[in-house]
């Protein structure tokens, strides 16, 4: 059960109120423009496949290279709030140049320079509400940043019908615009809001919560994020008491660079899968089996809906929940997931398999990043890199392999190559790396007897 207090309690944080607002009307902007984007490039630029993959892999690159950026240079001087305005602003631009720009060449100058930029401020909003948000603790912290990727999935669930609708009344040039507007309104929030010093909340960041009687057994478990003190060498955290102490204490299994590694392919595979569906997906059901864009709104509202309460449960028990297993299980429900696009009849049987992304998505987004963590617990701040960039290689990847995909497979090829990608998955989170030798050598093995019969 969640504890509805938490809610409250997030409510008297300052400043929570207008970051959530924010966070709404960014996700609003992203589900008016990600399911579509794809479509104005094949509807109204007359790009070919190859040519909208390669568009797509340009955004990305270009979201790839300003998050990295910007996300040191935040780092490094703990402002947060003009970067986030930076990137607002260019995403704004990005989108009032959609309703005029048409040129191939012009579009990709805008893709790189405005909408890749502005792809960032998914990252910065987040960073800028860890170091704006004054909580109480880092659990508290922990979970104002999961409230606020609830609020952005929730704009997932009305987002792309409103963007339907609005492609349907006032066409690409009306849905840009609204974009532009949303993303300016963004902007206009977080410009009201005041930057955080650097060194402002850093005591009580760092400083461990006391502890109550009786509260021992509700300490975060080992796997949650720690603040900076609680990671130095030797240091014995004072809020580690109870079974969270018999935990923390507890030797922790060996692990290599290698399982960190499979870890990390794993997850992009599973974010590379995930990104050419979102490009694919709207193109299948408007021109592989003749819906319309309602449906297409209906889909991804429908997955976002699904994602809300299964983003909430997993956030409240993330810690004791058994990471590798839930993982393993999230790559063959992908894989399930793509086999069954691909051998849909109709849109209608497309509508309950977007429960089967939901809880990819749920899993990937609340328990990645802290598997991740777990694996190196020294180095948290490396491990949330890696995990990012995991998925932001799979967002580049996506863009041209989409494209080279349906040109070649057409899209139920392209789904069918999507599920294989989650088994691929399946494999790293589930097999440990010392049985891949064995697995190689049987798998040669049986080739030659193969081979002999024949």
């Amino acid at each position: 059960m969640l504890n509805y207090s938490r809610f409250a309690g997030l409510l008297r944080i300052p400043g929570f109120l207008p970051l959530a607002g924010a966070t709404l009307m960014l996700g609003v902007a992203m589900s008016f423009t990600a399911p579509y984007l794809s479509l104005f490039g094949v509807e109204r630029a007359g790009m070919s496949p190859l040519r909208l993959g390669i568009f797509m892999t340009a955004i990305a690159t270009s979201g790839v290279i300003a998050s990295t950026a910007a996300g040191r240079y935040s780092d490094a001087t703990g402002k947060h709030r003009l970067l986030l305005l930076v990137s607002l602003c260019a995403a704004t631009l990005g989108y009032l140049s959609l309703c005029i720009v048409r040129d191939y060449r012009m579009l990709l100058a805008v893709g790189i320079a405005f909408i890749g930029a502005g792809g960032c401020a998914l990252s910065l909003v987040f960073s800028f509400s860890r170091a704006a948000l004054p909580a109480a603790d880092d659990v508290e912290r922990t979970f104002a940043s999961a409230t606020l990727r609830t609020i952005l999935s929730a704009a997932w669930v009305f987002g792309p019908a409103v963007g339907a609708l609005v492609l349907a009344a006032a066409g690409f040039y009306g849905l840009f615009l609204f974009a532009a507007a949303s993303f300016a309104t963004c902007a206009t929030i977080v410009w009201r809001m005041r930057e955080p010093r650097m060194d402002e909340h850093a005591t009580q960041h760092l400083m461990p919560r006391p502890v109550r009687q009786g509260e021992q057994d509700d300490l975060p478990y080992e796997g949650q994020p720690l603040t900076q003190a609680e990671v130095e060498p030797g240091h014995v955290p004072a809020r580690a008491s109870g079974r969270a102490a018999a935990r923390r204490h507890a030797p922790m299994p060996e692990v290599s660079s290698k399982d960190i590694m499979r870890a990390v392919v794993a997850l992009t595979l599973i974010g590379l899968a995930a990104n050419a569906t979102m490009i694919v997906l709207p193109l299948y059901i408007v021109h592989g089996l003749q819906g319309t864009r309602i449906d297409v709104s209906i889909m991804l509202g429908l997955g976002a809906l699904m994602e809300i309460p299964m983003m909430l449960a997993l956030g409240a028990r993330a810690s004791v929940l058994n990471k590798p297993r839930w993982l393993a299980a999230c790559a063959v429900v992908h894989a399930v997931y793509f086999v069954a696009m691909a051998s849909a009849p109709g849109v209608y049987a497309l509508i309950p398999m977007q429960m089967l992304n939901a809880f990819v998505v749920a899993v990937t987004s609340c328990l990645g990043m802290t598997y991740v963590q777990d694996l190196m617990p020294d180095s948290p701040g490396r491990a949330t890199a890696l995990f990012f960039n995991a998925a932001r290689l799979g967002s580049i990847l996506s863009g041209v392999l989409s494209g080279l995909l349906v040109q070649a497979l057409g899209y139920r090829g392209t789904f069918l190559f999507c599920g294989l990608l989650a088994l691929c998955a399946l494999v790293l989170f589930a097999v440990p790396g010392e049985q891949y030798p064995h697995i190689a050598r049987a798998v040669l093995r049986f080739v030659r007897e193969r081979g002999a019969k024949r």
